[in-house]
């Protein structure tokens, strides 16, 4: 009866006329009903299995079912929305932040409190992943000053550089201090104008290259390529010297195409940057590859040292440098062997299998899943992997991907496939822990992958490594709890916290359960008890125990 009265009161009539006057003036008015963009976010991903953009959801709020727009003042905006994405997608347009596609077709800014198409707690640095714009200039001078540092460094060392040729100089061509990477983008002239490709050494060998891992705390196979065995520290690569304790190599296969390269070019700075080009790399991070080797090539194409070859033994200083010894050296420094006999019954077939079937380089390849990855990936495990598990030392990332895959098959086998989902922690670690933020932005991004779309009861297993230690998270994104099960029991968890906090924000604003929530509800974390390790390596194993991911 209080409401009947109130809306035929002349307060409510006053307020009534005002809100329609308001709206009046309104050029593009809202078609979106009492649940406006949020509905039809959520009917859209259902639809098309993506979450559109504001400026696809607003030309979809004006389009009748008919395909028509009800409004003729959109069609001037709703033609420069699509040649916009059009052209964004040929590369000729470009949205940066609030200045996106629908804010220019409509050619009003975005306000500064909000955003077009979301709730009033989303602010416009959460939606466009802004940073303050002080900080921003900071990055951008500071990348400026090292970039300026880093060409000052490379002149000084092409203008005083005074190298003997190690081959005879017939066969070396002119080398030009701007010469391009990529070999389709280099000219290399002769002083009579005509162009030749340059002459490598013949005395190369297959090999496998590696970068250290620091959340593995070890090596990581990044690419399969060849390395030249007499590379000297003088020797010198697109115009810049080895150094000592390099050698030349090329990138023939890669395995991890965005792993950073370990002596970065301006040119290249990822693995797939230097596919079918020369880049230098350390001596230590070299592994000869002699089951390709004897595939491909014969014996006699890799000159002995030993055998006489001295003309291409090069000295530096007092000491004879031979690239080959040291790197077959540092190939085969350690020699692990399995102790049999006082072994675990059930470690002993996959002893004898690594013992016989992996010393030479061998791999176990084993298929990972989108649902663990967020694509389809191979995962291989080396000989040094199988030693570390059974000898119970530092376990590395891909044991405990492997061991997700397995529990992910026993969850599907007994149809428990929905109610668990396994994260990979390569998706979420830092990879390096001396950075800030160690690209905490992209790993947030990553982990929201898996959440978007989630149903309800359902849990994330997420193994995090923060520096040469094993932490295991469990999220519940509709309880909006994370459980933290840490072996050290140590309250220090900034990098998991911010990671975790992060994502589940985003998931809130995207679903809607931030507007449902209160405005500084907050994420919940709790301390599960766990064993206490007591060594320096136990924490991997946990893990993969029956107090972490086999819970």
């Amino acid at each position: 009866m209080k409401f009947v009265q109130y809306r035929t009161s002349s307060q409510f009539q006053q307020l009534s006329d005002r809100g329609s006057e308001i709206r009046t003036n309104n050029e593009y008015s809202s078609r979106g009903g009492r649940d406006g963009y949020r509905k039809l976010d959520q009917e859209m991903f259902k639809k098309n299995g993506k979450w559109e953009r504001i400026d696809g959801l607003w030309l979809e709020q004006q389009t009748g079912p008919d395909g028509e727009l009800k409004n003729p003042a959109c069609k001037n905006a709703s033609e420069l929305i699509v040649e916009y994405n059009t052209q964004e997608s040929q590369g000729t347009f470009e949205s940066v932040g609030t200045n996106d596609v629908l804010s220019q077709a409509l050619s009003r800014p975005e306000h500064k409190g909000r955003v077009r198409g979301q709730s009033k707690f989303v602010k416009p640095s959460q939606y466009f992943n802004l940073s303050r714009s002080s900080n921003k200039d900071n990055e951008v001078q500071s990348m400026r000053r090292e970039i300026e540092e880093l060409k000052a460094l490379v002149r000084g060392l092409c203008a005083n550089r005074d190298v003997e040729p190690s081959v005879d100089p017939k066969n070396v061509p002119t080398v030009n201090q701007h010469n391009s990477f990529k070999a389709s983008c280099s000219t290399q002239e002769k002083q009579d104008g005509v162009a030749e490709p340059p002459t490598m050494p013949v005395d190369s060998q297959e090999c496998k290259l590696y970068i250290f891992d620091e959340v593995q705390g070890g090596q990581l196979l990044v690419a399969f390529g060849r390395v030249w065995l007499e590379s000297l520290p003088t020797d010198t690569v697109h115009g810049i010297p080895l150094g000592e304790g390099n050698v030349r190599v090329s990138i023939n296969v890669p395995k991890l195409k965005k792993s950073p390269l370990p002596i970065p070019t301006y040119d290249a700075t990822t693995v797939e940057d230097a596919v079918n080009g020369f880049v230098a790399w350390p001596k230590s991070l070299v592994e000869l590859d002699m089951s390709m080797n004897k595939a491909s090539r014969g014996p006699s194409h890799v000159p002995d040292p030993a055998a006489g070859n001295k003309k291409r033994q090069k000295k530096a200083g007092n000491q004879t440098i031979d690239s080959r010894t040291e790197v077959q050296q540092g190939a085969q420094e350690q020699k692990l062997s399995f102790d049999f006999n006082n072994m675990n019954r059930a470690m002993k077939p996959l002893a004898y299998y690594a013992h016989s079937s992996m010393r030479q380089g061998n791999q176990i390849e084993v298929p990972i899943p989108y649902t663990i990855m967020g694509f389809d990936m191979p995962v291989f495990l080396s000989f040094e992997d199988i030693y570390e598990f059974i000898n119970l030392q530092e376990i590395s990332a891909n044991c405990i991907l492997v061991y997700m895959r397995y529990l992910e098959e026993h969850c599907r086998i007994n149809g428990q496939v929905e109610k668990f989902v396994f994260v990979s922690p390569s998706l979420i670690s830092p990879v390096r822990t001396d950075a800030e933020d160690a690209g905490r932005r992209e790993r947030a991004d990553n982990l929201l992958s898996f959440l978007r779309d989630a149903p309800k009861e359902r849990l994330y297993l997420v193994p995090h490594n923060r520096g040469r230690h094993w932490v295991l998270g469990v999220i519940d994104p509709w309880e909006d709890l994370v459980l933290y099960f840490d072996p050290l029991r140590e309250k220090k968890r900034d990098d998991f916290t911010e990671l975790m906090t992060m994502a589940l924000t985003d998931w809130k604003i995207t679903t809607g359960e931030g507007i449902r929530r209160r405005r500084d509800c907050k994420t919940k974390f709790s301390n599960r008890p766990c064993p206490l390790q007591e060594g320096s390596v136990e924490c991997g194993y946990f893990i993969l125990g029956e107090n972490g991911l086999d819970m």
